[in-house]
């Protein structure tokens, strides 16, 4: 079975110092898989997930170690993933952050299914490759399963060893070598795809990395310490708060109101007539941060228009389309053309 869905080579970011650092040369492994010897891991460049699934195949014999996937997962940094590296952090509660993952993963990769079940207490976040085999895509779905066990965990401020991954591959090596490398209980060899479990409380705790400067590191402040130091009193920044809870939200496209102000510790009414007095309202607000977001995101080639609609929390396309046309006098497309011959004549 060959997968030929479209995938970002950025997913595998950091498989070049990885190889390095092991000696590997990669040129040969990219000519094998069909990719080209002078690909970047970096940027928008798309490639059939096959192709990644055999390049690291190859790389796992190359390098000696079956279980390099989680080795790779050890070393990835979430920006270097696009809308649905953003994603994963951007919720105030994990729950939030498994949404927003699953709304931006079109922009990753296509031919993914996620689902978050809950039962008896038990939370299970599955992910699987359609027209995917198992055994190819075996490094592939170890590297995705070491990550997201490392942000769950971090999210949530809670051990990897109170989680339990599966695996619907056969194991490649010792279990034990798959426990001290996760620090998670362990099976393998059914179902469709990956799986993490872990307590369905998790879910709604407050993110630790919920505003985080930097991804797995614990954010200098949450909204609610936020007001207790005074941020209510000071306009400015109430009103960075409150683009900062609108770009969270943005992201599982459930922008609103009622929640906005239940993150801020208010009713929606003490929020509104806050925000009267400064001579503005969400409305206003979520549409100044869209504006302002779309054209940052235009600027760059990174995004496609429907990846850009869904960062900015729009349901379809043409919504942010016409919403782009009133704020500019043009279509979003017609933007990016004209910003980068502006900037191809600065050079």
């Amino acid at each position: 079975m060959w997968d030929g869905n479209p995938v970002r080579l950025s997913l595998l970011h950091m498989l070049p110092g990885v190889a390095e650092e092991r000696g590997v040369a990669l040129v040969p492994l990219l000519a094998q898989a069909g990719l080209a010897t002078d690909e970047r891991f970096v940027g928008a460049d798309v490639v059939a997930r096959g192709q990644l699934c055999s390049l690291l195949r190859q790389f796992a014999r190359r390098s000696g170690e079956p279980t390099v996937g989680l080795d790779l997962a050890a070393a990835a940094n979430p920006r270097q993933l696009g809308a649905a590296g953003w994603a994963l952090f951007s919720g105030r509660t994990l729950r939030e952050c498994l949404v927003a993952l699953s709304r931006q993963m079109p922009d990753l990769q296509g031919g993914v299914a996620l689902r978050l079940e809950e039962r008896n207490g038990t939370a299970s976040w599955r992910h699987s490759f359609s027209d995917s085999d198992r055994e190819h895509a075996r490094v592939l779905n170890e590297g995705i399963a070491a990550f997201m066990l490392r942000a769950v965990t971090r999210i949530a401020g809670i051990g990897s060893e109170q989680a339990g991954v599966h695996f619907p591959h056969r194991r490649q090596g010792p279990a034990r070598v798959y426990e001290d490398k996760l620090g998670a209980r362990v099976t393998f060899g059914s179902g469709d795809g990956i799986a993490l479990t872990f307590d369905a409380a998790w879910l709604d705790r407050p993110s630790l990395l919920f505003d985080a400067a930097t991804p797995f590191d614990p954010g200098p402040r949450s909204a609610a310490a936020g007001l207790d130091q005074g941020i209510w009193r000071d306009d400015a920044a109430l009103l960075a708060m409150i683009h900062r809870l609108v770009a969270s939200a943005a992201m599982s496209g459930a922008l609103s109101l009622v929640d906005t102000a239940r993150s801020l510790g208010v009713s929606p009414r003490t929020l509104q007539r806050r925000l009267s007095g400064l001579d503005t309202s969400f409305e206003r607000e979520v549409d100044t941060w869209r504006h302002a977001q779309a054209r940052l995101h235009l600027t760059g080639d990174t995004l496609s228009i429907g990846s850009v609609a869904r960062t900015l929390g729009y349901g379809h396309p043409s919504h942010f389309i016409r919403a782009f046309r009133r704020w500019e006098g043009r279509t979003p497309r017609a933007f990016r053309v004209a910003i980068h011959g502006e900037l191809t004549e600065a050079r």
